[in-house]
């Protein structure tokens, strides 16, 4: 079952979100390419909207630095501002990561089920071998292309059974009592093998980052585990370190 972005509101707050929408992709390409946006006009003709929609969407993107507009000037992108819109060390639902892009963004439950804990999660976990989890593979597609692979688990008590289309971290926090309030992720690169590259119709061998993702309560009690893979022809993503001071010069 594949699920699309809602678009929930008034028709005017829905029209709004599908003009910002379509614009990012095209302030992608823009990005990708290092051209300016095309003009006003033909912007409202491509996204089928008025000049007012296609102002207050620049508006939003101004405000956020990813497009830049100067008067009897062509309007350029900050490809840097573009890439803080999707950052590595913030947590989104995927679909909203993906439609901060300006994809059409939608997820499909390719399975779920009760079984045995992972080992490579369970050892992580620090919960024995055999533990009783709920475990699930989702996948992500943008603009038709699969996106990202999700496997995910919750270690089960006895006495809880999942709920169907629970999310992980409700289920975690049902489960356990206390919500996931940070993850520890660790990326890093693999290439597909032959079942993997069939999830993601792409190329056995094909290269793909990798997050393996502790979600950790308040008590630091580790209650999810997720081992994702994403295609980095879609998304690409940033992390904003800090230098202390004193700064110098050159």
């Amino acid at each position: 079952m594949t699920t699309s972005i809602p678009l929930s509101g008034p028709a005017g707050d829905r029209a709004a979100l599908r003009v910002q929408h379509e614009l990012l992709r095209f302030v992608r390409e823009a990005a990708d390419s290092g051209a300016p946006l095309p003009g006003e006009l033909e912007l409202t003709s491509r996204l089928g909207c008025t000049r007012q929609q296609l102002r207050n969407a620049m508006s939003s993107l101004e405000a956020q630095g990813i497009v830049r507009r100067r008067q009897g000037t062509v309007t350029t992108v900050d490809p840097i501002a573009l890439r803080l819109s999707v950052r590595m060390e913030e947590q989104f639902e995927h679909t909203d990561l993906l439609s901060r892009l300006g994809y059409r963004a939608s997820v499909e439950v390719l399975s779920a089920a009760t079984a045995t804990l992972p080992p490579q999660a369970a050892a992580l976990m620090e919960f024995p071998p055999s533990t009783r989890a709920q475990c699930a593979r989702k996948r992500w597609h943008a603009d038709e292309v699969v996106a990202m692979v999700a496997d995910d688990a919750v270690p089960l008590k006895d006495d809880v059974e999942p709920r169907d289309g629970e999310s992980i971290f409700d289920l975690a926090h049902r489960v356990w009592g206390e919500p996931v309030i940070w993850e520890v992720s660790t990326p890093g690169v693999a290439l597909l093998d032959a079942p993997m590259a069939a999830t993601f119709e792409l190329p056995e061998g094909t290269p793909v980052m990798t997050f393996e993702l502790v979600g950790v309560g308040a008590s630091g009690r580790r209650l999810m585990y997720s081992l994702e893979y994403h295609n980095p022809a879609v998304a690409a993503y940033s992390v904003v370190r800090t230098v202390r001071p004193p700064w110098h010069a050159g």
